[in-house]
């Protein structure tokens, strides 16, 4: 995905840095055709559903302006590397815009750091030609955790650092997002996925240095339906960050 940061938002511009999941333990065909609906109707930057569905939702996403997103070793991360690998070469196959990969947090905690850095290259190297994401629970990591896993994700060769996958009990906090934007210092994109359900909260994280935002299907339509209501353009110089 292209990223712009802008002083003043577009309800286009929010709709384009919201990636919508139907990511739930029973999502259902029904499921994946409102997903594609809304991103027909809102052109949302990127859509997410579990693997099973890839082969319809790429079909159906050509009739949109939305990319057609993966979620890989999603949401454990505890794969084997060569299974994760496996998985990118048959997601490759289906020309996705956007492969997110899930770290593998036990490794990084019992600072098996060589492990996660092959890991995280192996899969870089089964996706050339599409934007990876390595996405490392940072509501379950300590702050140096943190640092380090993405430390190790830009070695790794990701275009960007994301902070869960949504399943955790604890959402992404603007500390996370802080935390986070200064360790990568410029060297990779920001994304936060989990707790982003309003309006309020994605203007803030935007301002504190996220890019892109991973959000359950309902929460999307909610956040763009409040920016349209608004009326008018945002100026992100009127939104206080704590």
């Amino acid at each position: 995905m292209k990223e712009y940061r802008k002083e003043v938002l577009t309800v286009k511009d929010i709709a384009y840095m919201m990636d919508p999941s139907v990511l739930k333990l029973d999502t259902s065909y029904e499921d994946v055709y409102a997903l594609v609906d809304a991103c027909k109707k809102y052109n949302f930057g990127s859509c997410f559903a579990w693997p099973g569905y890839y082969p319809l939702l790429s079909e159906l996403l050509k009739e949109t302006n939305t990319a057609f997103g993966t979620s890989l070793s999603f949401p454990s991360g505890q794969e084997a590397t060569s299974t994760k690998v496996q998985q990118a070469e048959l997601f490759m196959s289906m020309d996705p815009a956007e492969v997110d990969m899930v770290m593998n947090i036990g490794w990084l905690k019992s600072k098996k750091y060589d492990e996660v850095l092959e890991d995280i290259k192996a899969v870089r190297a089964a996706t050339i030609g599409s934007s990876l994401k390595v996405i490392i629970e940072a509501m379950i990591l300590t702050d140096e955790e943190i640092e380090k896993a993405c430390e190790l994700s830009i070695a790794g060769g990701t275009d960007y650092v994301k902070t869960g996958t949504g399943f955790s009990s604890t959402p992404t906090t603007l500390h996370h997002v802080q935390v986070m934007k200064k360790a990568i210092d410029g060297r990779a994109k920001l994304k936060v996925a989990g707790g982003v359900k309003s309006l309020d909260t994605l203007l803030k994280m935007y301002k504190a240095g996220a890019d892109r935002f991973g959000v359950g299907l309902q929460s999307a339509i909610s956040i763009i339906e409040e920016a349209i209501a608004i009326g008018h353009d945002i100026d992100m110089s009127t939104i206080e960050v704590e």
